[in-house]
């Protein structure tokens, strides 16, 4: 008697076991790479955010860096600005200086012209009046100036100083050279000069300027009384003062 075939049987067990195996297997792949996918999208986003943040961080970087380019030309400005000031200052003091030693050495000299003037005066026995501080200003008017200038008598005992006075303009008028006295300058304000004096006088006038006449200088002509003192003039630029 023959024994029963057992391979269907091994061969059904088999197969499960193959199924089984096939399925285990399909399992931890789905489950390997769910966590691969995972981890990738992560990482993903991840990336995401610190480019992100990266990106922020960089921009804000840029606009730092715009702020201090700005704050850097702005301090240059300011040190140019300063170096100039710094200049502009130096020159002034320079040329204030330059002004003082200039005018000091001008009342240097005209002290020494004064003494000397005196001495001179003196072993004559006659004496000048001196003319000082012209002032010449523009007036309301076109062509109207305004004068101021003292007379004085530097030796103190000549006794009272006693004449007239006469202002004379000389320019250009037609291309041609020209004087014109006080009264040839209609207008003007007043005719007549008359000095009497101890120490000094001041005097105050308006001029007017005929149409086309260009002044140059001015001429203050004293024609004094006695035999004390000498006719002198004094001639000023046509310089205006604010």
């Amino acid at each position: 008697m023959e024994a029963p075939d057992a391979t269907p049987a091994a061969t059904g067990h088999r197969q499960h076991g193959v199924w089984a195996g096939l399925s285990l297997g399909a399992v931890v792949i789905s489950v390997a790479a769910g966590a691969f996918w995972g981890g990738f999208v992560l990482g993903v986003r991840s990336l995401r955010t610190e480019s992100i943040q990266a990106s922020e961080a960089l921009q804000a970087l840029q606009r730092e860096c715009d702020a201090l380019t700005l704050e850097l030309a702005r301090l240059r400005q300011e040190n140019i600005a300063c170096d100039r000031t710094r200049q502009i200052e130096q020159e002034r003091d320079r040329s204030v200086q330059e002004q003082l030693k200039a005018s000091q050495d001008e009342r240097l000299a005209l002290a020494r012209e004064v003494a000397s003037l005196k001495k001179l005066i003196r072993a004559g026995g006659r004496s000048v009046v001196a003319v000082q501080g012209l002032r010449l200003t523009a007036g309301e008017a076109m062509r109207e100036f305004t004068y101021r200038f003292t007379v004085s008598q530097p030796i103190e005992d000549v006794g009272q100083t006693s004449g007239s006075i006469d202002i004379k303009l000389t320019g250009r008028q037609n291309r041609k050279d020209k004087t014109l006295t006080l009264k040839q300058l209609k207008g003007s304000q007043p005719t007549k000069l008359a000095m009497r004096f101890d120490h000094f006088q001041t005097f105050e006038g308006r001029l007017v300027l005929p149409t086309g006449f260009e002044p140059q200088a001015l001429t203050v002509v004293i024609d004094p009384k006695g035999d004390k003192l000498i006719a002198s003039a004094e001639t000023f630029p046509w310089q205006l003062t604010e």
